[in-house]
């Protein structure tokens, strides 16, 4: 009984230091593919505007609108 225990307790922490470590790896990977719009002005309230801003404007590979301090337009390099 004791044994089960210990490798079902095992096994939970292998599978939350991948979950973590994968999750780090992705974070990583973003860092510096996303940019606010250095071309956009005022709020963005239309992500289809900003996509079209980023790639025609900026060279990105697509932009849309999230909220920062305010909805803004960002663009994404990768």
């Amino acid at each position: 009984m004791a044994k089960s225990q210990f490798q079902y307790a095992a096994f939970l922490a292998l599978f939350f230091f991948f979950l973590i470590a994968s999750t780090d790896m992705q974070v990583a990977e973003s860092i510096g593919c996303e940019k606010k719009s250095t071309t956009w002005s005022g709020p963005c309230l239309d992500s289809d505007g900003c996509n079209n801003q980023c790639i025609n404007w900026e060279h990105a590979v697509h932009g849309a609108c999230h909220f920062d301090w305010g909805s803004a337009c960002f663009c994404y390099f990768c």
